[in-house]
């Protein structure tokens, strides 16, 4: 966290390159004339650079294979944790010691760990101790600072690991929540209208959205959350432990105790939203129109052990998608059929991976 700190994480500095890259996204959106087109690279490449740009300090052009290397890799390496066999060896870890099945289980893993590898050796040979560049110059710095204590927890494999979680944490979900929301919104174009209004009237379609407007996008922030709780992409959190025993609602839960975080059983339950099954921005809207958070809205967790990444997913996810929206209106090709949110979500691994949508530019007065 201090060495995502360092490197801006939470402050404007990090605004300010979400911001560049919305441009880099709008253009690459624009190109498309408008025609049926699937989104999803186009969305991972915006934040697949982001993160790059945090980790690596370098951006990538759109078609610049390293960053298909980046994205595919990761893409493999999530594909690979999700795996049937990798849940199977979770539950039976004994398994492991199998090494064909450990090859198995670890074989989509190694792209992005040769990725990862690769940069973290560029960085050691060309280290400036008085400039660091991005999050891995800050982290080497941290390694050499503790390398003389006796087995450190910050060393060149926590380093290798850090980097590969936040490849993986900080592309691969936000870019599928984005192609989400935009074939959400063409679902629900009265919903996405509105969205845009009060877009234009905050920003007189002069400027990008900025953080600075969130007080006053309340609706649009509205629908940017009340899509996550519908699209509820992870629904359990990362397995915790218990370090001690300790008494939980009448039960003793002993130390070591595997601990799943179950998000879905507070997102989806009916005694913290009206209309649970749903998509309704209301859900964060007091009644005079302003924007709530809600307790039971933990998409990212909670605790200490909360997701490291949350803050730059929502300022990935306001700032893009009010971008776009103040770009563009997005349609479903000719002749697809409206479906409603429960649909929707009850497909929604097929819908980020295949659906198309259609981008039509917004002709706006400067």
């Amino acid at each position: 966290m201090t060495s995502l700190r360092n490197f801006g994480m939470g402050k404007k500095t990090m605004e300010t390159r979400v911001l560049a890259e919305s441009k880099y996204l709008i253009q690459a959106v624009s190109e498309t004339g408008g025609k049926p087109v699937n989104p999803t690279m186009l969305m991972a490449s915006a934040v697949g650079n982001i993160i790059s740009s945090v980790l690596f300090g370098e951006h990538f052009d759109y078609q610049d294979e390293k960053l298909h290397e980046l994205l595919s890799s990761t893409s493999r390496h999530i594909k690979g944790i999700l795996s049937p066999l990798s849940t199977l060896c979770n539950i039976l870890p004994i398994l492991l010691k199998f090494p064909i099945i450990r090859q198995k289980v670890f074989k989509e893993s190694k792209f992005l760990q040769r990725f990862a590898t690769k940069y973290i050796k560029q960085h050691k040979e060309t280290l400036n101790p008085e400039a660091p560049r991005d999050f891995i110059d800050y982290y080497l710095l941290k390694i050499k600072e503790v390398e003389h204590e006796m087995d450190p927890d910050i060393c060149d494999t926590s380093l290798l690991m850090m980097v590969i979680g936040l490849l993986a944490a900080g592309t691969e979900t936000t870019a599928s929540t984005l192609k989400f929301s935009l074939v959400l919104l063409a679902h629900y174009p009265e919903v996405q209208a509105k969205v845009q209004q009060e877009i234009d009237e905050v920003t007189k379609s002069s400027r990008l959205p900025e953080i600075m407007d969130k007080p006053q996008l309340s609706y649009t922030n509205a629908v940017i959350h009340e899509i996550q709780r519908v699209l509820d992409l992870a629904p359990t959190a990362l397995f915790h432990a218990i370090t001690e025993d300790i008494k939980f609602r009448g039960y003793i839960i002993p130390k070591g105790t595997t601990v799943i975080p179950f998000l879905s059983s507070v997102l989806t339950d009916p005694s913290q939203w009206k209309t649970p099954e749903v998509f309704n921005p209301g859900h964060f809207l007091e009644e005079d129109g302003q924007f709530r958070n809600r307790s039971a809205f933990m998409p990212f967790s909670a605790g200490k052990r909360v997701c490291l990444g949350e803050n730059l997913a929502r300022m990935e996810l306001f700032l893009l998608i009010t971008a776009l929206l103040q770009k563009f209106t997005f349609t479903l090709p000719p002749g697809t059929e409206r479906q409603d949110s429960k649909f929707l979500n009850q497909h929604k691994t097929e819908i980020i991976a295949s659906t198309e949508i259609c981008a039509e530019p917004r002709f706006l007065s400067k």
